[in-house]
């Protein structure tokens, strides 16, 4: 006597379907990557113009080079719905601009127009929250630059150079 093997099993063996199972999978993830290499996003955090060299990214440091030189400092002070930019000694009258930078994902950057106050600059953004930020004041020509770092929680801010002169 013979057996006949019923037609149709196969669906029933796992290793049929880890055959199939496997090999899709490859697929998808290969379609996700190319999807994440050529979007535009990325996780390239600098919101500075760069010069790219082979796989050198070269970010100009002048800004920060000359915020060392003219000794300047700062803070942003949290308050409710706006912060409160202060630059010490005096960096001009004209309005610098304030950069929220998404420690991740770049088409998440904020930047805030300040306006004139009697204790330095004022601008309008919540910044209280559970969102981290790296935090830059730039001036409206770009000389210079100061940088600091906000977490949730602060109600104020350091600002600093980038660099140091000595």
């Amino acid at each position: 006597m013979t057996q006949e093997k019923p037609q149709g099993q196969w669906r029933r063996n796992p290793v049929a379907w880890l055959m199939i199972i496997i090999p899709a999978c490859t697929v998808v993830a290969g379609f996700w990557t190319l999807w994440l290499a050529a979007s535009e996003s990325g996780v390239d955090t600098n919101p500075d113009t760069v010069r790219r060299t082979a796989q050198i990214q070269v970010s100009s440091l002048e800004p920060d080079e000359n915020a060392a030189r003219q000794g300047l400092r700062g803070r942003v002070v949290i308050e409710a719905g706006s912060v409160l930019v202060e630059v010490m000694p005096s960096a001009g009258t004209v309005a610098p601009q304030l950069q929220l930078v998404h420690p991740i994902e770049n088409s998440l950057d904020i930047a805030v127009d300040l306006r004139p106050d009697p204790r330095g600059w004022r601008g309008d953004v919540a910044l209280a929250g559970k969102q981290a930020w790296h935090l830059r004041v730039v001036a409206a020509d770009g000389s210079w630059r100061l940088v600091g770092r906000y977490r949730p929680g602060d109600t104020q801010v350091q600002l600093e150079p980038a660099v140091s002169t000595r």
